[in-house]
């Protein structure tokens, strides 16, 4: 295991700050900003990672688990509940049961055992 990470559950529409629209054809990346910080390919500023206003916030909390295979050393992200999330600790062990797609060796579903 390598980090593991708590996200607050979204805050209810109202409450959230005014979304960015999605990028325009004509629009282009602009770089990101010296007070700003990237996750999970996400542009955030730091105090929002985490939080309800984080843009990977979901209706739920969510307890996170990135992990690196020993054989290939793919990290993926895996999603734990609490308890399991509680008892881990950086650079444990863990056994996580996956499943790839076909064609594409894409991870689509992880859990730790």
């Amino acid at each position: 295991m390598l980090t593991k990470e708590h996200v607050d559950a979204a805050l209810p529409a109202g409450e959230t700050p005014n979304a960015q629209s999605a990028q325009g054809l004509d629009e282009k990346p602009r770089p990101i900003a010296d007070d700003e910080i990237t996750v999970d390919g996400y542009v955030m500023k730091p105090e929002m990672r985490g939080t309800g206003r984080d843009p990977r916030a979901l209706k739920d909390e969510q307890w996170l688990v990135k992990v690196r295979m020993l054989d290939d050393g793919r990290r993926i992200q895996v999603h734990a509940d609490r308890a399991q999330w509680e008892k881990l600790h950086e650079n444990d062990r863990v056994k996580v049961r996956y499943r790839t797609g076909k064609y594409t060796g894409t991870v689509w579903d992880s859990q730790i055992e």
